[in-house]
């Protein structure tokens, strides 16, 4: 008898260690699950960003417009090469965003605060392009390397802990695209502060 209670003893123990056994193995889905929350606010902040970008020969064109003044050809392409680029990716995203595992923009959960931040400023900066008098050239220059700056690095850290294949190789490629246009920026940049820059400071005036 006490053999056979032995034997019931160990059974059970056994019992539970395969129950425990069954519910460690269930521990790497649910942190997938939960890589996936950062994933899908990354893809979130890309898809805000890509969608500013995209709009930035309206802007141009309706600074044209409301107040006569024009930037230079070479900082016109420029510029129009961004919002080009990134509407097509607003478009490629899009379509990437279905494939396993999906993705979900997950703007709400950057919380409310951050949200309005965001919206505030980008209400703002359009409005002062739009009725900036002086320096509007370089001002737009000025954010244009530091929204390319900040994407270039953010495709980066997304590709980074990618696990779609075809997300990954499109990620890398528009991470050189924006690195490509964000050298443009800077050459541009250049050019803007040799004209309109000197020692005393910088004036107000085009760029050439």
């Amino acid at each position: 008898m006490h053999l056979t209670h032995l034997v019931k003893i160990i059974l059970l123990v056994q019992i539970l260690v395969l129950v425990a056994c069954s519910v460690c193995e269930k521990d790497p889905v649910s942190q997938t699950d939960g890589m996936l929350e950062p994933v899908n606010s990354g893809y979130g902040i890309l898809n805000t960003t890509l969608r500013d970008e995209q709009h930035l020969k309206i802007i141009r064109l309706t600074k044209g417009i409301v107040t006569f003044m024009s930037i230079s050809k070479p900082t016109r392409q420029i510029i129009d090469d961004i919002a080009q680029t990134s509407s097509a990716a607003v478009e490629k995203l899009e379509q990437l965003a279905s494939l396993s595992p999906i993705i979900k923009f997950d703007i709400e959960k950057r919380g409310q605060i951050e949200q309005m931040t965001r919206d505030a400023i980008r209400i703002t900066t359009a409005k002062e392009f739009i009725s900036s008098k002086e320096d509007f050239e370089l001002k737009l220059l000025i954010s244009q390397s530091l929204a390319l700056r900040y994407l270039v690095h953010l495709t980066k850290e997304l590709h980074d802990i990618e696990t779609n294949s075809k997300r990954k190789v499109w990620l890398a490629s528009l991470s050189e695209q924006y690195e490509k246009l964000y050298l443009r920026v800077l050459s541009r940049l250049k050019v803007a502060y040799t004209n309109d820059c000197t020692l005393q400071g910088c004036k107000a005036g085009g760029v050439a």
